[in-house]
């Protein structure tokens, strides 16, 4: 097993290594193909992104769509009722009809 001091020498090594060649890169302009590969690079993540988000905004929309068809199913059943007590005069009473969602406490 290495030691503490084997471990940091190694790190040490490393880190110069990695020191000299940032030093010798910054010292050279990138080459016109590294600057299109970069480029192509970034465009590249950037259309995957616009992918995702293109998915994204689907899912939600298809989310949103569902609820909207939900709601208006709801409103279009409650008129309806609305309309048959009209029919069955306005003064008298409402029958009891079962209620959504909890129940009525006792």
């Amino acid at each position: 097993m290495a030691t503490l001091n084997q471990i940091l020498a190694e790190q040490a090594k490393l880190i110069g290594e990695a020191k000299s060649s940032l030093e010798a890169a910054l010292k050279k302009p990138p080459t016109q193909a590294a600057t299109i590969a970069a480029r192509e690079a970034t465009v590249a993540e950037l259309k995957t992104r616009v992918a995702n988000l293109t998915e994204a905004k689907a899912t939600f929309n298809k989310q949103v769509d569902q609820q909207l068809a939900g709601y208006q199913a709801e409103i279009s059943a409650l008129e309806k009722l609305i309309e048959e007590d009209k029919k069955r005069g306005g003064d008298q009473p409402t029958p009891p009809r079962p209620v959504r969602g909890k129940g009525r406490g006792k």
